[in-house]
């Protein structure tokens, strides 16, 4: 692949195809790599310009100097930009429905960080969804007010009319972050009616954010229904295999991409070449895993619905008219259930919860999800531990319950485990 035949690949075509489709297609040309049909690995540094001109030209466009004609820059250097990269980028773009552009991080917690620092200005205020991921909820609660002066209002968004309080009493807002299901109680949040709130009482200035990790571009289409931003943990189901950590923020505007991609390039948020091979290569088959997993999940949840041992379950594919506003959000917005499942156990404190755990042969006790393998873990001691014990108890987070992220492993096996690793509750 040659500086100047390394333009992006991602045509407007490729929008008629099911998104299945398009991420085998988009990204990719094998002229151009010696008509190998999947992607060589770039793994280099540094490019070599064909003249002085177009070197001058290229690092105009990427750094958006006096000269920028505003087209591709052109592969200089790979902080800022490489063939793995881009083509990894351009595939999440076909794979998001209403997605423009893409910027890869080397792990979620980068992606999420920067688009704070990129699009949110000192003294301005985030509501955020909560519960939230751990990572995001120390980002939010500690690092937002206490390093970067902006002020930071957590809420629990499936709750309309609370957030509409607060933005009228508070607002403006630079941004609502979302996190819907919300990690780890899998609360359902109104994607549509929180973008039309922010629209209402932002005058135009408040970005809608969406992490979708939990359900990614298969089960749940955030910009269809309003977000600015998208983002993912690629490290969970985009990866798919719990072989890399990556991160990933998707846009329709450029503007919001380019502060993005600017404040990557600087703060060197660089995703390695070979990383992006590996996403690229998982999101060409990102349907089948899902689908699959959540047709196990599916199965796992019917089993285990009614368990004496279960005082609740958690998953959004058992909601019915009974939930109420959840199952109105979940019907209206997501196109299926995913594979997380959460469980809080009857009459159990941390022992019984640990005691569960430590029985469970099949799935793995381990932090994480969306990979081929089941996992397990407590979030309350684990992936939610940096929460204060307030914010946890408030949020439901006890120590009774346990999150799965179902794999591709037989649904049967997984059943009979979680069944054996019960009795000993």
């Amino acid at each position: 692949m040659s500086n100047e035949n390394s333009e992006r690949d991602y045509k407007d075509p490729l929008r008629s195809y099911n998104p299945a489709t398009s991420v085998i297609l988009a990204g990719y040309r094998p002229r151009l790599s010696e008509y190998s049909v999947k992607v060589p690995l770039f793994r280099t540094s540094t490019f070599e310009f064909a003249s002085a001109e177009d070197g001058a030209k290229f690092f105009e466009r990427a750094y958006h100097l006096p000269g920028d004609d505003g087209e591709e820059p052109g592969l200089v250097y790979s902080r800022l930009n490489n063939p793995n990269t881009e083509i990894a980028e351009d595939k999440l773009v076909a794979s998001e429905k209403g997605a423009n552009h893409a910027a890869v991080f080397p792990s979620g917690m980068n992606a999420i960080a920067t688009t704070v620092l990129a699009l949110v200005p000192a003294g301005g205020r985030i509501l955020y969804t909560s519960p939230v991921y751990g990572g995001t909820y120390f980002l939010m609660k500690q690092l937002c007010p206490v390093r970067f002066g902006v002020e930071t209002f957590p809420v629990d968004t499936s709750d309309l009319k609370t957030v509409e309080r607060i933005l009228r009493k508070h607002g403006p807002f630079d941004m609502i972050f979302l996190e819907t299901p919300a990690n780890p109680t899998l609360g359902q949040t109104d994607i549509a009616e929180i973008s039309n709130l922010a629209g209402k009482y932002g005058k135009g200035k408040t970005l809608t954010v969406v992490d979708n990790t939990f359900l990614g571009p298969v089960f749940q289409r955030p910009f269809e229904l309003g977000a600015d931003i998208v983002l993912y943990s690629a490290t969970k189901f985009l990866g798919g295999h719990s072989d890399i950590i990556a991160g990933a923020v998707l846009s329709q505007e450029a503007a919001h991409i380019d502060s993005v991609r600017e404040y990557r390039t600087i703060l060197g948020g660089t995703i390695a070449s070979d990383t992006a091979w590996l996403l690229t290569r998982s999101i060409e088959t990102l349907w089948v895993r899902m689908e699959r997993q959540a047709q196990k999940a599916s199965k796992i949840a019917e089993a285990l619905k009614d368990h004496p041992k279960i005082e609740k379950l958690l998953f959004p594919g058992l909601l019915s008219d009974t939930d109420g506003q959840a199952y109105e959000v979940f019907r209206k917005q997501c196109h299926g259930p995913g594979s997380m499942i959460t469980l809080l156990l009857k009459n159990s404190d941390r022992t019984g919860a640990f005691r569960f755990l430590d029985n469970l042969q099949i799935f793995h006790l381990a932090v994480s999800l969306g990979g081929t393998e089941s996992l397990a873990e407590h979030p309350r001691s684990m992936t939610h531990s940096d929460m204060t014990e307030v914010d946890l108890d408030r949020c439901g987070i006890s120590d009774s319950m346990v999150r799965l992220s179902v794999g591709l492993e037989s649904s049967d096996d997984l059943v009979e485990d979680l069944m054996a690793a019960l009795k000993v509750v």
